[in-house]
């Protein structure tokens, strides 16, 4: 947090920013216990045929480095606990926040640009105040996920002010 962590103290967009990414890699990094029953090939009931044919259970499946409790932690804390701090968020929002922080950790070959985000949303966000999808430009979608990150900032300084 912002100077140190003294409660109290604003938590800034880009520190909220980060620690919801940090979420989303954590999360990502969480074994899949699906997974590892399909790829393991004497305890599966599966038939050889659709463990072969799915590439849910590919030969690419490799051990996700283990979580500290730390990391479980803010996890839970920002996405899978009873009251996760994304849920600021509005719900209409979440996926286009999680497709935006994806698109973040994933750029891919040309780098990460609204105009992607763009493409991917088909020029359409949620309007909160009409309740319906209104066609947006992709400064209207970054300014909607700039909001919607701040909302976690106020979030994450509110929840550091309860606990101090």
């Amino acid at each position: 947090m912002t100077n140190g962590g003294n409660a109290g103290l604003c938590v800034s967009w880009q520190e909220a920013e980060d620690a919801l990414m940090a979420a989303f890699e954590y999360l990502r990094s969480m074994p899949d216990r699906e997974r590892g029953f399909l790829s393991a090939g004497s305890r599966s009931g599966w038939p050889e045929i659709v463990r072969e044919s799915w590439e849910y259970a590919d030969a690419e499946a490799r051990p996700s480095p283990r979580l500290s409790r730390q990391h479980a932690e803010h996890v839970e804390q920002f996405l899978t606990g009873p009251k996760p701090l994304a849920n600021v968020i509005a719900e209409q929002h979440r996926a286009f926040v999680g497709r935006v922080i994806v698109m973040q950790l994933k750029p891919g070959p040309d780098g990460f640009g609204w105009d992607r985000v763009f493409r991917q949303q088909r020029g359409v966000l949620f309007n909160l105040v009409r309740k319906v999808e209104l066609p947006t430009t992709s400064d209207g979608l970054r300014k909607a996920y700039e909001r919607a990150i701040g909302k976690v900032a106020v979030a994450m300084t509110l929840a550091s002010a309860a606990l101090a």
